[in-house]
């Protein structure tokens, strides 16, 4: 069965058995070389892990809380119990947040959002690989998975709930994909990963109309005793499969995500052929210029919360990243 769907993904793409082992090989070199930089714990070929310092992490949950409490119209930073409970008794009703997860910045939270992106970025930058870092996901990305799925989500062509590789939706092949969870029920509305044969990988580093299309595409090794942890930042490679999984019918998890290309591997990205028709248009920007958000520029988003209010009444394709804003120099 693995075998045929191998041959015909070879196939399809015009890629020989040699050329893909080839591919994974260097891929495996690249990503180790990198968690040899940053990884606290790296017990799996496409996943390693970094527990943050407990000063940064605070710090990024303290900016993540104000930014949501923004979203939330609360004049004050809200405890993370608070947090949740309100996230809970508003589900559905935030005018900007998205069907996917995503909760979008809007005109209103500028300021909170900037502290946010900053705290992220700062906590970056202390993680040891800045000199492999060739340009990373801007903005950051906040997400609110609730245990109860909108039942409309699955209609979605690139819902998370499906098993994929972020590639299918137009990310770079050689993107790396960062999850750290800040709040929330992180136990059992989680995400699980896991790997494709090797001699997959290759072909299946393309865009695809749905997550769906790589359905038939296995995962031979699941990532099962990689469990979420607070404070842990997650590294996948881009190669890698997941997907969210929900164990619960109520509650909430909140985390950040984000991807980064690294330098040096040219000869890797050049094994991929250009594709385009991804729903998602390259989100990177140069790293210098992605640590300067906060401090030296600031991210701006020009609609407001009613302008995503009426949008959200008629609504088209949803977006899985952030992608209207702006940057202004500060001084």
């Amino acid at each position: 069965m693995v075998e045929g769907l191998i041959e015909r993904a070879q196939l399809a793409q015009q890629f020989t058995g040699e050329e893909a082992i080839a591919f994974s090989q260097l891929g495996d070199q690249l990503f180790n070389e990198l968690a040899s930089k940053i990884a606290t714990r790296h017990d799996y070929r496409l996943l390693f892990e970094h527990t943050l310092r407990p000063e940064l992490f605070r710090q990024i949950q303290i900016a993540a809380a104000g930014y949501i409490s923004a979203c939330l119209n609360s004049s004050v930073t809200l405890s993370e119990a608070e947090l949740l409970t309100r996230l809970l008794e508003t589900r559905g009703s935030l005018p900007n947040y998205m069907g996917t997860g995503l909760l979008m910045p809007k005109r209103e939270h500028i300021l909170e959002f900037n502290l946010f992106q900053k705290s992220v970025a700062n906590a970056f930058r202390q993680l040891g690989a800045n000199d492999l870092i060739d340009a990373v996901d801007l903005p950051v990305n906040l997400r609110i998975v609730f245990g109860k799925m909108n039942p409309d989500a699955l209609q979605l062509p690139f819902t998370s709930t499906k098993r994929h590789s972020d590639v299918w939706a137009g990310v770079a092949p050689d993107a790396t994909v960062v999850v750290l969870p800040l709040f929330g029920d992180i136990e059992n509305i989680t995400i699980e990963a896991g790997e494709m044969p090797r001699e997959m990988e290759l072909p299946a580093m393309r865009v695809m109309s749905d997550f769906n299309e790589g359905r038939d595409i296995p995962m031979v090794v699941s990532y099962d005793n990689a469990q979420l942890q607070h404070g842990t930042m997650y590294f996948n490679d881009a190669r890698g499969l997941h997907q969210t999984v929900r164990r619960v019918s109520e509650g909430v998890r909140v985390s950040v995500d984000f991807r980064f290309r690294r330098k040096f591997n040219e000869a890797y990205r050049a094994m991929v052929p250009p594709s385009s028709g991804g729903v998602e248009a390259d989100m990177s920007v140069p790293y210098e210029d992605w640590l300067q958000v906060g401090s030296d520029t600031l991210i701006v988003f020009d609609e407001s919360v009613e302008e995503a209010r009426a949008r959200k009444a008629n609504p088209g394709a949803v977006p899985l990243y952030t992608r209207d804003y702006r940057t202004v120099q500060v001084f």
